[in-house]
Parts: C-alpha cells; sequence; structure tokens
C-alpha cells in the first residue's frame, strides 16, 4: 500500500523533532567514552577512564548532595502542597485567590531572580549561617511547589464527588473519608508532584549558585564552575548520569503509583 505524501511528510517532522531533541544526548553520551581528553566527536578511540572520573570522591559527593536535596524538596513540597491542594478544592476563604497566585506565581518568575531574594533576605536577616543546605531546601521548596499543588489539583479534580457523599452518609467521619477514600484516589497525583519536584530540585542551577555554600554544593553547580576550565569527557559521563537518575525514578514510581493514570487525568481536564 502506497503512503500519502502528506503521511510521509509528517512521519519526516517528527523524526527531525525527535532528531533535534536526542541528537544532542547521544553526542554527549559517545563523547563521554572518547579516550583522548578532549571532547572529540567522533571520538577519537573509546575508553571508560572518563566514567571513572565521574566516580571519583570529587563528583560523588556533589551528586550525593543533590539526591539528598532533592528527596528533601520533594517530602517537603508534597507535606506543603497537599494541604494547599486540598484546602483550594474544598474551601472557600477570604484571600483564597491570591493564596493561589502567590502558590502558582514561581512558575512565571525566574529561579534566579528567587536565588537572588533569598540570599539578600538571608543576608539582611542575619541568617547567613543558613547558607547551604537549609537556604537550598527553602529555595527548592518555593521552586517546586507549584508543581506539587498543580499535579494533586489535577488528581483531586478527578475524583467523583459521590464517592465522598456515600462514605460520609455511611457514617465515615471526614478523617476517615480523607484518609479512605480521598488520598487513595489522588495517589497518582501525588506521586507525580513528588517526582516533578524531585526532578526541578535535582536539576536546579540558577537558584543554587546564590545560596549553596563550599562544603554543599549541588552537582550541578560544581558542573558549571568546572566548565569554567573548559569542557572534560567527565562532564559529559556526569550529564548523563543526571539524566539518568530522574528517567530512572520516573519509570520506578510509575510502576509503584500509577503516573499514567495521573497523565490521563491531566488530559482530560486539559
Amino acid at each position: 500500500m502506497r503512503r500519502p505524501v502528506s503521511y510521509l511528510a509528517l512521519l519526516a517532522a517528527v523524526a527531525l523533532i525527535y532528531l533535534f531533541m536526542l541528537g544532542p544526548i547521544l553526542i554527549t553520551a559517545v563523547v563521554s567514552f572518547n579516550r583522548s581528553d578532549r571532547s572529540y566527536f567522533p571520538p577519537r578511540g573509546l575508553s571508560l577512564h572518563w566514567w571513572g572520573a565521574a566516580f571519583t570522591p570529587q563528583w560523588t559527593g556533589a551528586f550525593v548532595f543533590s539526591l539528598e536535596l532533592a528527596a528533601l524538596s520533594a517530602i517537603a513540597t508534597t507535606i506543603a502542597g497537599l494541604p494547599l491542594a486540598l484546602a483550594f478544592r474544598s474551601y472557600e476563604f477570604p484571600g483564597k485567590a491570591a493564596i493561589q497566585a502567590m502558590t502558582l506565581g514561581p512558575l512565571v518568575l525566574p529561579s534566579l531572580v528567587t536565588g537572588i531574594a533569598l540570599l539578600q533576605f538571608l543576608t539582611l536577616a542575619g541568617l547567613g549561617s543558613w547558607i547551604g543546605l537549609p537556604a537550598l531546601l527553602i529555595g527548592h521548596v518555593v521552586i517546586c511547589l507549584p508543581f506539587s499543588v498543580r499535579t494533586i489539583a489535577i488528581s483531586l479534580a478527578s475524583i467523583p464527588v459521590s464517592a465522598e457523599l456515600a462514605a460520609a452518609s455511611l457514617g465515615a467521619s471526614p478523617g476517615a473519608v480523607l484518609r479512605e477514600i480521598t488520598l487513595p484516589l489522588a495517589r497518582s497525583g501525588v506521586g507525580a508532584g513528588m517526582i516533578f519536584a524531585f526532578i526541578s530540585s535535582f536539576d536546579d542551577v540558577n537558584l543554587a549558585l546564590f545560596v549553596s555554600s563550599p562544603r554543599q554544593t549541588p552537582i550541578t553547580v560544581q558542573i558549571m564552575q568546572f566548565l569554567e576550565f573548559g569542557f572534560s569527557p567527565t562532564l559529559a559521563a556526569l550529564s548523563i548520569l543526571s539524566m539518568l537518575v530522574p528517567l530512572a525514578l520516573v519509570a520506578l514510581c510509575g510502576r509503584v503509583v500509577g503516573i499514567g493514570g495521573y497523565l490521563q487525568q491531566e488530559q482530560g481536564h486539559a
């Protein structure tokens, strides 16, 4: 069967889009196996030397710190975002619109501005000792909170009100309805919010530039500082590792909490 020209043109356009998105990643992956100490493409020989260098203490300390920071940020963001999403869904109260705008505001505010503002606030408040993990955690919760609130809100909006009303009519207390009906049905949105928060925190560099300390430096900042001296194939290996960790997390949580269900809910409310 002969394909129409329009179908072939669409297929070519899709292939070019995928090549545009995945091409730099594939090139970076190939460069990381370069035998030379320069980033040649095509590589001049193959070696695992630079992957071994990526697992030296110089990099593993910052990498582990980034993982810890991202995990703490995801947990803290979910703890703050779940009550907000529940309140926005179920209650009307004075100042609700203003609180919603403040919660979602970091989506339109560059994280660079948030980092500068947080640094100035801590300095003026005499809290310079917080520079490092405390300041990074505060800043990342601020910039990640909109993702948590938004994803949980979409998941809550998909819950049939009749399910909660039926449980209440059978004598379940509000706490029991929340625990037995609402939260289990919103599990996919809560999990998706945690993943988005983790990835946003792990990949952040603009905010971390201003509030990280020499002993508590995320891997993104350390990579940027190293770039001042040139691009080593070690950075290519680190970049691939930094990409694989969030992908593995998404795949794992997709199995556990069912993110696919959340994505279908989001498309239904788009």
